[in-house]
């Protein structure tokens, strides 16, 4: 199932931004040196603050209700509005034109046992945002997506605690549209998704999805793509076939695209030899995608994941995944020359205070 997305004048107003709606859904284009033709995009999986463990651990009624408590003071623990400003600085310093986010949360409460919870709690999309306008950097909403939409109680709070996970796209909205365009938003739901037991919630499906947006830049047309795909679990392989079966969808769907593709996102596989390699980095680039990274880097794994441990609690840990990934390809190939797209690729967010547990890569592609 796909839907139009079309650009959210509140979240351009909040950024002091006026007259940028066109035609319902072109606005002014995003920011890359049109005397050069090259595009900067960016991966950035934001941390939803908990990785729900202490929920996922409850075996009985009483478990379940420590896991509930254990699980929001995490949350409010996770000092999201720090967070959001690192991110921003990073955003800052680096100045993608295009921003694929995954796992900006959005966190209500609500009377307990009266679903639905509405009263927001954390909206990390509003505060990044927020931290954005701060810095006078232009960004606005192209697409969200949401995907695990899930509440509980919380019986020593007396509230209901509601989980809305979100993948986003940003994009720059301060230079020309002659220049730089996006139209045809589009939000797509993976038909595999991820379903587990557990003794007090039942069964739960997990949701995941693709979004994209189509760019035309100094008459170079690509589609920029933004996935999250399904995290593998120790000793459950159908997590692993679940990633699989919505990576080969995905593919299937781009192959027909017919333009050059720039593929970001948190792919949840590992690029490198290690753990969670569950082959669907390389079955990427065997469908004729260039992996970015490796391209600017090669010979260095570039490790993304993990940068802590559970929720910041559990201190600083050292990466051993390159998960976060950008990759260039499709139809036809963005390049340069004879020679491969990337010009730069660098990882951002490797110091403490951490904005999130996953590092962003960004990627600096000359356009044909």
């Amino acid at each position: 199932m796909s839907h139009i997305v079309r650009v959210s004048k509140a979240a351009a107003v909040r950024l002091g931004i006026t007259a940028l709606l066109l035609s319902g859904w072109c606005f002014t284009g995003f920011g890359a040196d049109s005397s050069t033709a090259t595009v900067t995009v960016m991966t950035r999986n934001v941390d939803a603050g908990t990785d729900l463990g202490y929920l996922f651990a409850g075996t009985d009624e009483n478990s379940f209700v420590q896991g509930m408590a254990a699980t929001l003071a995490e949350v409010q623990a996770s000092n999201f509005q720090q967070r959001a400003a690192r991110l921003a600085a990073e955003i800052g310093s680096a100045m993608p034109d295009l921003i694929a986010l995954q796992e900006v949360t959005l966190w209500r409460t609500g009377l307990i046992m009266s679903p639905p919870a509405t009263t927001i709690l954390y909206d990390q999309l509003d505060m990044i945002l927020a931290e954005l306008g701060k810095r006078n950097l232009h960004y606005g909403v192209i697409a969200v997506q949401s995907e695990l939409d899930a509440e509980a109680p919380v019986p020593t709070a007396g509230i209901d605690l509601r989980m809305t996970d979100r993948d986003v796209i940003l994009a720059r909205l301060d230079l020309p549209q002659s220049q730089f365009d996006l139209f045809n938003a589009q939000t797509h739901r993976y038909k595999s998704a991820f379903t587990f037991g557990n003794p007090i919630l039942g069964q739960l499906a997990v949701p995941s999805g693709w979004m994209a947006v189509d760019v035309v830049a100094t008459g170079s047309k690509f589609r920029f793509v933004n996935t999250h795909l399904q995290s593998p679990i120790a000793g459950i392989s159908q997590a692993d076939e679940v990633q699989r079966a919505q990576a080969e969808e995905l593919l299937a769907n781009l192959r027909l695209t017919g333009m050059p593709i720039v593929l970001a996102g948190d792919f949840n596989a590992n690029a490198e030899p290690g753990p969670e390699d569950t082959g669907t980095a390389r079955r990427i680039v065997n469908a004729g995608f260039l992996d970015t990274w490796t391209s600017a880097h090669p010979g260095d794994p570039g490790y993304t994941w993990p940068l802590f441990g559970e929720d910041q609690n559990g201190g600083s840990a050292t990466p051993n995944e390159r998960i976060d990934l950008i990759f260039a390809g499709g139809t036809l190939q963005l390049s340069f020359g004879d020679t491969p797209a990337v010009v730069t690729a660098e990882r951002t967010g490797t110091s403490a205070p951490f904005s999130s547990d996953h590092a962003g890569l960004v990627v600096k592609l000359r356009l044909k």
